[in-house]
């Protein structure tokens, strides 16, 4: 990671909206900054990338090159339509985005919905993963038994959703002085947002009724990616057993977030870099420095994903506001 200057600076680089379009026509959203190692993001339910830019800003100014993409019908990326119940067309249309943009390989970071989906792009092709990162992620065997109950329970699907929300509106109010800056982030989207309403219901559907992340952790592990699980200890919506059940599925490395619910990423933007900061000097150390000596072959030849911003990286000090630590999985 010596890619990064050597002097700590206040202004991280600005993540920057980017639209790009697939050979089929697919608009897809992006927010990207900085350079080195791929990092490629990908935001929870009814959110998007650029909400967390205060975040992926600092984790740049680490050495890495922050891709944050709009998941279907989320930000700025067109909707899946009647496909958009299935979770597989998400997972697929990521995969075209990566192909798109030639990236080779990348550390997979993903929040909610979102680690779910990383957790499935790294499994079908564990070659592809420098590491995976889920942070509060719908995975796990619990939660996979514990979504399949709604089948046949009448009431637990919705009590699911309203604990989330409950869980978010929690997090807005201990993050209260943030939310004017995240509202401005969301602000140029708003209309995109709007008109990706009708995709939602689908989105979460297809996000609560996907099954098999076990399958998928396991696949990881047996693969040697390594695998951080990062869980806030009073997620509502998530619980934390399913995120230490998960990172023994992996074989991974689990952190737990003390007092933090299933948003605290968006009430502190320092606390996850910090997090990802110690990790370089442990659990991703040997991963992370070999990816930093090979930079060339994380990318295609004349990848977009090096050309559509002008990259460019400063470490920031970081003051988190979260405690964590290592919780042993066996």
């Amino acid at each position: 990671m010596d890619a990064i200057a050597s002097e700590t600076t206040s202004k991280p680089p600005r993540l920057k909206r980017r639209t790009i379009r697939l050979d089929d026509g697919h608009r897809v959203g992006l927010s990207i900054c900085g350079e080195g190692v791929p990092l490629v993001m990908v935001h929870g339910i009814i959110a998007e990338g650029m909400i967390y830019a205060r975040t992926l800003r600092r984790l740049a100014g680490m050495g890495f090159r922050v891709i944050a993409v709009d998941s279907a019908g989320h930000g700025r990326t067109d909707g899946l339509g009647r496909n958009g119940w299935s979770w597989a067309n998400y997972i697929d249309l990521h995969e075209r985005v990566l192909d798109h943009l030639g990236i080779e390989r990348a550390v997979f970071l993903g929040h909610s919905m979102g680690g779910r989906v990383v957790v499935d792009l790294a499994s079908r092709n564990p070659d592809r993963a420098i590491a995976v990162i889920p942070v509060n992620a719908a995975i796990g065997r619990g939660w996979d038994t514990m979504t399949s109950l709604a089948k046949f329970v009448p009431g637990l699907f919705p009590l699911g959703v309203g604990l989330l929300v409950t869980d978010t509106l929690s997090s807005g109010f201990r993050g209260r002085k943030q939310m004017g800056s995240i509202a401005r982030l969301a602000a140029p989207s708003l209309l995109d947002r709007v008109r990706s309403l009708p995709s939602m219901p689908a989105a979460l559907y297809a996000t609560a009724t996907d099954q098999g992340s076990d399958d998928m952790l396991r696949t990881l592990g047996e693969h040697g990616v390594p695998v951080v699980v990062v869980h806030g200890d009073r997620d509502l919506a998530i619980w934390y057993p399913f995120a230490k059940d998960a990172a023994r599925s992996a074989n991974g490395t689990m952190i737990r977030v003390e007092g933090a619910r299933h948003s605290w990423l968006l009430e502190n933007a320092d606390s996850l870099p910090a997090m990802v900061g110690a990790l370089l000097d442990g659990a991703l150390a040997d991963p992370l420095d070999e990816a930093a000596t090979k930079i060339d072959d994380l990318y295609g030849p004349e990848a977009l994903a090096l050309t559509i911003d002008r990259p460019r990286s400063k470490p920031y000090q970081l003051e988190p506001g979260h405690d964590w630590r290592l919780d042993p999985v066996t």
